[in-house]
Parts: C-alpha cells; structure tokens; sequence
C-alpha cells in the first residue's frame, strides 16, 4: 500500500483522513498519519524501494466497533499492522488509538 492508496481507502469509506494534520477543524472520528522514519532497500548507493513506518492515529468520541472493523478489515486489509492501547484525554474528551503499519515506495528515480 502506498499513502495515496491510503488516502483513496479512507476516502471510499468516507472516513475523514488527512496526512499530519487537517487544514481545517475536523471533529472526530477522523484518521491523521504521520511517518515516523524509513527502512529502505539500498544497493550500489541508490535507494530502490523506500519502505515508510507509519503512525495512523484513530480519534473518536465513542467506541465504535463497527469502523473499528472497517479500519482494520478494509482501509489496512492487505498489510501487518500492530495497534496501541486505547488512551482518553480527559482535557479534550476524546479518545485515540495508533496503527503502526508500513507503505512502500518504489524509487524510479
């Protein structure tokens, strides 16, 4: 999966997503992605594949299993994803659970 594929699935199932932060105000639930480093495939000093760590972080107010299911079973279904703990901010009343997965970039550079 790449990070247009990514913004294209939550797109389809109309799941606001944005890379690093909404422009505008956004009420959850809503998905924002954040790289969080590189492990890329590298031979005679070129990078040919850049395999990109990413940190997906699902915000909601209430637990809802069901987009739970859609995240996991649809939007990442074809990749290896770990899942955080579920964290509350008492402050802002919400709640938030990160997906950590990779997407891959191939360099035809």
């Amino acid at each position: 999966m790449t990070l247009e594929e990514l913004k294209n699935r939550c797109d389809l199932n109309h799941i606001p997503y944005a890379y690093g932060t909404f422009k505008e105000p956004t009420e959850p639930p809503h998905l924002v992605s954040i790289s969080i480093g590189t492990n890329n495939f590298m031979a005679d000093n070129k990078v040919y594949l850049k395999e990109i760590p990413i940190q997906m972080d699902y915000t909601y107010l209430d637990k809802d299993r069901e987009l739970e299911n859609i995240i996991e079973n649809e939007i990442l279904a074809d990749v290896a994803w770990n899942k955080s703990e579920e964290n509350y901010y008492s402050d802002e009343k919400y709640w938030q659970v990160s997906y950590f997965f990779n997407v891959m970039e191939v360099n035809n550079g």
